[in-house]
């Protein structure tokens, strides 16, 4: 997977793009627990496997 180009964002930008995942990812994770009855805890965990994935893209 080729990760996107680097692009320099204006503070109101990465403000509104942050803004705009934090609800689409919380809506998921809502609509996630809802299907499956998982825990926070597996949410948690889930999140944090995808944060390393995208940590381990940047030191690739």
């Amino acid at each position: 997977m080729n990760p996107v180009d680097e692009r320099k964002y204006t503070d109101e930008e990465l403000s509104e793009i942050c803004e705009d995942a934090f609800v689409s990812v919380k809506e998921a994770c809502k609509r996630l627990q809802e299907r499956t009855q998982c825990p926070n805890k597996v949410v948690v965990e889930m999140l944090n496997n995808v944060a390393e994935f995208y940590l381990a893209l940047d030191s690739e």
